[in-house]
């Protein structure tokens, strides 16, 4: 058991490290490339079965693709970004608990 703890601490730290990387790149690189560094996050997340962020990470591709990254108002990236750090660091892997982090963004975009 504490092998598997100490394992999700290393995914957390990565996926974190990879989150601020993000933040980094949400102003100055293309839709493309941002786009690029939100599926690795995705697909690391993905791999140790962390539903929260998996789902965050496919709705916020989907938004960029659809509206944008620099400041439009269809794709506020930093509400993404922020409910990303959330869900990296729930204890909860359900999709149950990434459907109510995608929930509170979408009620934070009404």
């Amino acid at each position: 058991m504490r092998v598997e703890q100490d394992a999700m601490m290393l995914v957390r730290a990565d996926l974190c490290e990879r989150l601020d990387l993000l933040r980094a790149l949400a102003l100055r690189t293309s839709a493309r490339d941002f786009n690029e560094s939100v599926e690795s996050l995705r697909r690391l997340a993905a791999a140790y079965g962390m539903a929260p962020v998996v789902a965050l990470a496919e709705a916020l591709e989907r938004a960029v693709a659809e509206g944008g990254r620099r400041g439009h108002r269809d794709c506020p990236t930093a509400l993404y970004l922020s409910r990303l750090q959330d869900a990296i660091g729930c204890e909860r892997l359900d999709s149950a608990a990434g459907e109510a982090m995608l929930a509170s963004v979408s009620v934070r975009l009404c």
